[in-house]
C-alpha cells in the first residue's frame, strides 16, 4: 500500500544532504549507516540509502539531525512507513515519533537551514 504524507510544511532539499542513522530492531542495534535526506517535515522524512531495511513495525530508525552548525543537534526516532527502489538504492518514507518541543526544534532547524541554503 502506498503511503502519502499529507503535510503542509515539507522542505525538499535542493541538494540532498547525508545524515547518519542507526537501525534498532527488537532492542538490538542492527546497522549504523548514512543516507541522503531528500525531504523533511515536522513529522516525517524521505531517506535514500543503499541498505535494505527490514520492513517491520518493531524496527526503529534513529537519526541525528545536525543541519545547522549554530543550532544544537536533535536526536529523533521514527518508523519506516514505505519503501521504494531506484536502481540499487532504496527510498524510505519515515514517520517520526516526535514530542511537541522536538517538533518546534526541528521546524526551527529546517527554516534556518532553508534560509542559509537558498
Amino acid at each position: 500500500m502506498r503511503y502519502r504524507r499529507q503535510e503542509t510544511f515539507r522542505y525538499i532539499l535542493p541538494n540532498p544532504r547525508t545524515i547518519p542513522y542507526r537501525l534498532v530492531w527488537e532492542e538490538k542495534e542492527l546497522y549504523d549507516g548514512e543516507g541522503l535526506l531528500l525531504n523533511v517535515s515536522s513529522h516525517g522524512l524521505k531517506l535514500r540509502s543503499d541498505y535494505l531495511f527490514p520492513l517491520s513495525d518493531d524496527l526503529q530508525v534513529h537519526f541525528l539531525f545536525d543541519l545547522v552548525p549554530t543550532l544544537q543537534p536533535i536526536e529523533l526516532m521514527g518508523h519506516v512507513r514505505h519503501r521504494g527502489q531506484t536502481g540499487s538504492l532504496y527510498d524510505y518514507g519515515i514517520m517520526l515519533d516526535v514530542k511537541a518541543d522536538e517538533t518546534q526544534q526541528l521546524v526551527t532547524m529546517i527554516k534556518t537551514y532553508a534560509r542559509e541554503n537558498k
